[in-house]
């Protein structure tokens, strides 16, 4: 093998490995959706979470968070897409079940508001948490339509009601 061919592959060797730190156009599509998310005040989190012994999230958790003069919530809920074959809670709404928590601490209104803004939510949504000062939406941003302005609106419309 001549110098040339050697050379060539040094530099290829090289420079491989540096090509896969260039980030996929699927990453380059989240980053846009995460810096468009945290621009309307939504926290974003990539951390899993317990909900009990049996459920762990793991996905994007979009937080939002009640308005800081609105009195905290007394209660807790989790609720997780259905799926074929799986049990885990009563069905509330359709295709959600109850799987942690009581939806009895919102108000018939509030209730209402959150069917509506379940149907709202992008095809890969599989949780939503709602606490005491946070709606959380777990999802694994495959959805490309998902109109996060539209989302992030009725979410906090929804924390707002009474």
């Amino acid at each position: 093998m001549s110098g040339f061919w050697w050379v060539l592959l040094i530099v290829v060797l090289v420079l491989f490995p540096m090509s896969m730190l260039k980030p996929s156009v699927r990453q380059k599509e989240q980053i846009k959706l995460r810096d468009k998310a945290r621009k309307l005040g939504i926290r974003v989190d990539l951390i899993p979470h317990s909900v009990n012994d049996n459920i762990k999230l793991e996905g994007v958790a979009y937080r939002w968070m009640r308005p800081a003069d609105a009195p905290p919530l007394a209660g807790y809920f989790c609720l997780l897409k259905k799926e074929e074959g799986r049990d885990r809670g009563d069905v509330v709404f359709p295709d959600w079940q109850l799987a942690s928590g009581k939806l009895s601490f919102l108000s018939s209104g509030q209730q209402e508001g959150l069917a509506d803004w379940l149907n709202e939510l992008p095809e890969d949504a599989f949780a939503v948490e709602w606490g005491a000062a946070t709606l959380v939406l777990w999802w694994h941003e495959k959805d490309r339509k998902a109109d996060l302005e539209a989302l992030n609106t009725s979410a906090l419309a929804l924390l707002a009601l009474k």
